[in-house]
């Protein structure tokens, strides 16, 4: 039969102590800094002048990024659209005048008791033409979406009235 042991109870607690060695930190050297420059005191600041390059801020925007048109159809807002005035973002003076432009060039050119379907494209072609003429910023909206936009809202309104 085996032996019983007696259990001893020790008034204070031995941890085992875990002894690791770390091998030593090599020397990091972080990367130069992108935008960090350091100018030397001697130099004169206009001769760098050529060197430094352009910020990004400073560049003209590139012609070819045009604002696209917004998802769904203008003035059908219950039915995922969207209104014209709030898409673009215009002060309400601006919007108004270029509105009232693009109504005239309607009822100058295009028949108004017809819808936009039934309207010639060559008129149709010349009131967008006429209306990026007096209004540059007509030309940043990718296909002239808010003359047409502009175009059916009036075609819209105006064949509804005549019936």
């Amino acid at each position: 039969m085996p032996k019983a042991t007696k259990w001893r109870y020790c008034r204070h607690f031995k941890p085992l102590t875990i002894h690791c060695e770390f091998p030593p930190e090599r020397s990091y050297t972080p990367p130069p800094l992108t935008q960090h420059r350091v100018f030397s005191r001697s130099s004169d600041p206009s001769s760098d002048a050529a060197e430094r390059p352009t910020p990004a801020a400073l560049l003209p925007i590139p012609l070819s990024t045009k604002i696209t048109k917004p998802r769904g159809e203008v003035s059908r807002i219950s039915r995922g659209g969207y209104n014209l005035q709030e898409a673009l973002g215009w002060p309400a003076s601006e919007y108004e005048e270029t509105r009232a432009f693009v109504s005239q060039l309607a009822r100058e050119y295009l028949k108004v008791n017809k819808s936009w379907r039934l309207q010639a494209q060559p008129k149709v072609a010349i009131v967008y033409a006429e209306a990026q003429k007096r209004y540059p910023i007509l030309e940043r909206y990718d296909g002239s979406w808010v003359v047409g936009d502009m175009l059916r809202i009036f075609l819209k309104n105006s064949c509804s009235r005549d019936t």
